[in-house]
């Protein structure tokens, strides 16, 4: 099985009424295509018979995720994960028809390479660890609300500075932010958040220079994670641990609420308890129908 991680460039667009070089019109594009929760396609009863291993997968598959409700109170639980690279091909076949690809993806370039997809059941995660080359080492199924791998290597030895680089001239509010910023992210490393910390650029005067040297003195992290509904969310580390800049697109691609937050996970990334429960009936209907 190969899951490919679709991370869309989510460049932002001119608006509609904005000034373009050509004198003329400005119009406001049509809405693309919206993703969507579609039924998964139930195989032929001859490619269930021929692959046991994978209905055995998902009564694991859904233990985990009754386990994962009954204990969601507990933050300290471990995620579940059942390892993939003993299966034959069917039964690899078979779990990706009735698992599929569900709205929220994500990558991880750092220390270790890793690719996730979520399945049609949120909370339920494809994952793939990758070599140098990009060509998959092992593979597994997590139950969780977002990958453990996710919070593991999103600030991997990385710490908070004392202060921001002296900014270049023409920065007038970036400064500012990166204190604020900076000062919570220390409060964050010594006593973690519950609550985030936002920081809503939307709302700010910023200038080109401003963004640019936010940019350059917050840097990219080693995770991306990219939400497909109607419109797109882009949750990306930045390089000082416990800062995420979550970006919000609507169906044309164009950047409606540009965010930092300081938080562990921002919440938009993660599958809620409701979620979970959702996919555990949905499982169980799922292996009702193939017994």
């Amino acid at each position: 099985m190969t899951t490919d991680i679709p991370l869309f460039d989510l460049t932002p667009v001119a608006g509609p009424g904005s000034r373009e070089e050509a004198d003329g019109l400005s119009y406001m594009p049509m809405p693309r295509e919206m993703h969507t929760y579609e039924l998964p396609r139930l195989p032929e009863d001859d490619a269930v018979a021929a692959a046991p291993a994978a209905l055995a997968l998902l009564e694991r598959l859904q233990d985990a995720l009754d386990a994962a409700v009954s204990a969601a109170a507990d933050a300290g639980r471990e995620p579940s994960m059942l390892a993939l690279d003993g299966l034959d091909g069917g039964s690899l076949n078979l779990l990706h028809q009735l698992l599929g690809e569900g709205e929220v993806a994500l990558q991880i370039d750092g220390e270790v390479r890793i690719r996730a997809q979520e399945t049609v059941l949120a909370g339920v995660w494809w994952l793939q660890q990758l070599n140098a080359q990009g060509a998959p080492i092992t593979q597994w199924l997590e139950v969780a609300d977002v990958p453990a791998s996710a919070r593991r290597y999103a600030f991997a030895e990385q710490a908070v500075p004392a202060q921001a680089e002296a900014p270049a001239p023409g920065v007038l509010n970036a400064p500012s932010v990166l204190v604020e910023l900076l000062d919570v992210a220390r409060q964050h490393a010594a006593q973690p958040r519950q609550v985030p910390h936002v920081v809503n650029l939307s709302l700010l005067p910023f200038s080109p220079q401003d963004h640019a040297c936010l940019s350059q003195q917050l840097g990219q992290g080693a995770v991306v994670i990219l939400s497909r509904g109607y419109g797109n969310c882009r949750i990306s580390a930045t390089a000082v641990a416990g800062i995420w800049r979550v970006q919000y697109f609507n169906s044309t691609d164009q950047l409606i609420l540009d965010t930092l937050e300081v938080i562990d996970m921002p919440q938009v990334a993660c599958a809620a308890l409701e979620d979970l429960e959702d996919s555990a009936l949905r499982l169980r209907e799922i292996r009702e129908v193939l017994a």
